[in-house]
């Protein structure tokens, strides 16, 4: 289809987004042997006037320094870029010659209308007046002869529409001065065919179908124009399945043909009907046989190039993982892309052999353009079914330059969903119309689901060239009349008269409280409008709810649905404790092996909430998503990392002039070997931030060494230990010996101290005192392990690292720099962590209380992120307990 022909699908979606095809009675030709009648479209002229094709490249929009938008195109190209386009195809359709010369800026008064209409002139002019495909098209039949024409094109009818743009009148001007008209009986003939433009219906819908978009005195609401209130699109669909049933049953209709569904541009229609209808055994005809399709091969070709460009971002990667196109199975992919999520690297994958190892090999960094093409073409040899990405590659060898141009390549292989089939219209079925079409047929009566929500007409997205105001200053101007919202949402609103013009006898509109994901919907304007020739000013109060009626008037048979007030909500055991019967802490032990050992962070955890851990134990956390982010987690890894390159084991502190050349060294290496993104020229004002971070870090740090005489014996100290039969294996971020024979496990935190500071004095922090036990009860033969199985003292402490506090426990009395909140600061976590160690041993599972995560901050110091991370585990709380309370008289 043409952009001249408002039926099409698919340019009903460009206007939403992109531009406004404003011609509401499409141009039809007329065969002059065979009256055969069919559209004027793009490839119908292009054929028919033999146009040459053109490339349009919007290259030179980056050469406009001063234009408008050149700092917006510095800070987000490809929106900036899309937008602009979009103003510039809207000026091209306002014009009649669709000429750059035919915009006159001057004639505006200085202003933002004149520097941005003067901004498109002359970048349309540096295009060499180049225009996209359907709009070149256009343009060469405008300045053509009638002589030029292959074939004769006679127009059926008037060619008059109100709506049209210039160019659209142009051309339709054009083309009956050319071709001329087709005779009066073949249009009178089509017409017979066609759905009337105005209404024939009797009473409210009559009135409706002809003064939806005038004024007019209101009526009474009949038969011929009912509306219901359902729950969502799932149950309107149902609703309308069994309306339509029922009309057959009845008698009201002859054939399902008689009955028409309208329906919202919305995916949620698509399926719900579908299922719908097959149930009741009705065909539908005009719905779409075939759901949009993947473009599997583009998807791949735009995962590649981020991790060919580098460095690899863990989401390309994890979609390279998923693809189709791989040589593994699907349950493979989704291992390895969880595994890249979780770590930013998969061991399954470096473990697999054959075409799948060289595929994980060849996910390598490139650097020229040669490298790239031969990467992906290695890549395309490896896949399951070799060759799948030759052409697409082929396309991207044509387009690029002597250097890699990531982001127009990027560009290029942006994956669309592929067009399914085009909508199967038979003679049987019930009718589908869809919202950006003209209905193709009669019928007697039409459903119009999606009353309450965002059609009828869809909103417009917002000019950011011109308002509302401007638009008019530049048609008063200049003779320009660009597409206001005014112009389209009248268009638009026609469109939906005409559409309810399709029903001849009824029509049943229904109103969906909320949408598939449970937002409330508001009133379309187009049910607004009808609610107010109706005399209602609240258009809601005209939709009845089934259920509410008596049985001997429901439209259909429905199922009494009782309320439920348990529904969505889990079923809890009263003593909110849940018996799996088994050793829960062996659930990962394999076979006639003992358990595997815990990490503090996950007794952390059990502690917090069993629940959340026992998920945590059977890999059950949430799997979003998420970009590489700056995150607590991130920071936390890079500072690690900086201390741990700073303050190597056995080496002195060093000098304070060469603490920030060490500093800035460190964090570089840690970034690339752990957050390689972070390099990226976008990432700069945050590393800038970092490395001041991490050099206040550092000299606080080097103070605490110094003033303690402190000396680091390992960063990163794999520990291991028994504690009441439970074994337990974690990493000590540093270890530190001092001078009276003290030895100090350190775990730096990137917080700062008063959090900490109130768990230690409650009791309730666990993780370094974990580190006390692996090295006390250590299960392995080393010099340290000796040295405290003789007694030697263990001081744990936190180093917060945002203010450069040292919280230890009453082991560190004495030390310069160190504060000490408790002599025992563990004493009721371990208590606590005994207690739930044997209940999961005996495999119970204590719920939380809704009240947990608040109280635990108050009684414990402890921030509850066990809770708040999950929604299962949120999903999953008690409700807190009655209390008796006394109340004095």
């Amino acid at each position: 289809m043409s952009h001249f022909d408002i039926l099409s699908r698919h340019h009903f979606a460009i206007a939403n987004g992109f531009v406004d095809f404003m011609r509401l009675t499409p141009l039809q030709t007329a065969a002059p042997v065979t009256g055969a009648v069919r559209p004027v479209t793009t490839g119908l002229l292009r054929d028919t006037y033999l146009v040459p094709v053109e490339v349009f490249d919007l290259a030179p929009i980056d050469e406009q320094r001063d234009a408008p938008w050149s700092q917006s195109l510095a800070v987000a190209r490809d929106e900036t870029v899309f937008a602009v386009t979009r103003a510039l195809d809207a000026v091209a359709r306002a014009t009649q010659t669709l000429l750059p010369s035919e915009l006159q800026p001057e004639r505006l008064p200085e202003g933002r209308a004149r520097r941005h209409l003067s901004a498109l002139r002359d970048l349309w002019s540096d295009l060499g007046g180049s225009l996209p495909e359907d709009l070149q098209v256009c343009r060469n039949v405008i300045g053509s002869d009638a002589a030029d024409a292959l074939e004769p094109l006679p127009l059926l009818a008037s060619i008059d529409c109100p709506y049209a743009n210039s160019s659209e009148d142009a051309l339709a001007r054009v083309l009956r001065h050319h071709h001329g008209t087709a005779p009066d009986a073949i249009t009178r003939s089509w017409q017979a065919l066609h759905p009337p433009l105005s209404g024939i219906a009797q009473g409210a819908l009559g009135h409706v179908q002809s003064n939806l978009t005038g004024r007019a005195a209101p009526v009474v609401a009949d038969a011929s124009l009912q509306v219901f209130g359902l729950r969502d699109p799932m149950e309107e669909a149902e609703f309308a399945a069994a309306l339509v049933q029922r009309w057959l049953d009845a008698g009201e209709i002859d054939t399902a043909a008689e009955a028409g569904l309208l329906l919202p541009d919305d995916p949620a229609y698509g399926l719900a009907l579908t299922e719908a209808f097959d149930r009741v055994g009705l065909l539908l005809s005009g719905a779409p046989a075939v759901a949009a399709e993947r473009d599997s091969v583009s998807e791949l070709i735009a995962a590649l190039l981020p991790v060919l460009q580098g460095p690899a971002p863990r989401t390309a990667l994890a979609t390279v993982a998923l693809s189709p196109l791989m040589p593994w199975s699907a349950a493979t992919g989704r291992a390895i892309a969880r595994e890249v999520i979780a770590r930013g690297y998969s061991r399954l994958w470096r473990s697999l052999d054959g075409p799948a190892a060289a595929l994980a090999e060849a996910l390598r960094p490139v650097t020229s353009v040669a490298a790239l093409f031969a990467r992906l073409g290695e890549i395309d040899r490896l896949l399951a079914v070799p060759g799948r990405l030759g052409a697409r590659i082929a396309l991207l060898r044509a387009q690029s330059g002597e250097e890699p141009g990531w982001q127009k390549l990027q560009a290029l292989v942006a994956p669309r969903p592929l067009q399914g089939a085009a909508p199967a219209r038979t003679i049987e079925g019930v009718s589908v119309f869809a919202e950006p079409d003209l209905p193709w047929r009669s019928v007697r009566r039409l459903v119009v689901l999606g009353m309450n929500g965002r059609g009828w007409p869809r909103p417009q997205p917002a000019n950011p060239f011109f308002t509302e105001t401007e638009i008019e200053l530049i048609h008063a101007a200049t003779g320009l009349q660009l597409s206001s919202r005014a112009r389209v949402n009248a268009r638009r609103l026609e469109l939906f008269r005409r559409q309810l013009c399709a029903a001849t006898e009824a029509a049943v509109l229904l109103a969906p409280a909320r949408d598939m994901a449970g937002t409330e919907l508001p009133p379309t304007t187009g049910f607004a409008l009808i609610g107010r020739l109706l005399g209602c000013k609240d258009p809601t109060e005209l939709a009845i709810d089934p259920r509410r009626l008596p049985a001997e008037q429901y439209p259909v048979g429905l199922t009494a649905r009782l309320p439920d007030h348990a529904a969505g909500q889990p079923v809890l055991p009263e003593n909110g404790v849940v018996k799996l019967d088994r050793d829960l802490l062996a659930l990962k032990a394999e076979a006639g092996g003992d358990p595997p050992a815990q990490s503090p962070t996950q007794l952390e955890t059990l502690i917090i909430s069993p629940l959340a851990w026992l998920l945590g134990e059977v890999d059950a956390n949430d799997r979003t998503w998420k970009p590489e982010l700056l995150d607590v987690r991130v920071l936390g890894t890079l500072l690690h990392g900086v201390i741990e390159r700073v303050f190597p084991p056995d080496a002195k502190v060093p000098e304070a002039a060469e603490l920030s050349r060490m500093t800035e060294a460190a964090l570089g290496e840690v970034i690339a070997r752990k957050a390689g993104w972070l390099a990226e020229p976008i990432w700069a004002a945050e590393r800038a931030s970092l490395v001041r971070e991490a050099l206040r870090m550092v000299r606080a740090w080097a103070r605490f060494l110094s003033d303690n005489g402190a000396v680091t014996l390992g960063n990163e100290l794999s520990l291991s230990g028994d504690h009441a039969g439970l074994m337990i294996a974690g990493r000590a971020d540093s270890l530190l010996q001092l001078p009276d024979g003290r030895y100090m496990v350190i775990d730096h935190k990137r917080s700062s101290a008063a959090k900490r500071r109130s768990r230690m004095e409650l009791g309730w922090d666990l993780q370094v005192a974990l580190y006390r036990v692996m090295l006390e009860r250590s299960n392995a033969h080393t010099a340290l392990a000796e040295a405290t199985a003789s007694g030697a003292t263990i001081v744990t402490a936190y180093h917060t690292t945002l203010d450069g506090a040292v919280l230890a426990d009453g082991a560190g009395r004495g030390l310069a720099r160190v504060e000490c909140p408790a002599d025992d600061p563990a004493r009721e976590a371990l208590k606590h962590l005994q207690a739930v160690v044997s209940e999961v041993r005996n495999g119970c599972v204590t719920l939380n209380r809704a009240g947990d995560a608040k109280r635990f901050g108050k009684e414990r110091g402890i921030t509850a992120y066990a809770l708040e991370g999950d929604e299962l585990v949120g999903a999953l709380l008690m409700p807190e307990e009655q209390t008796d309370e006394v109340q004095d008289d």
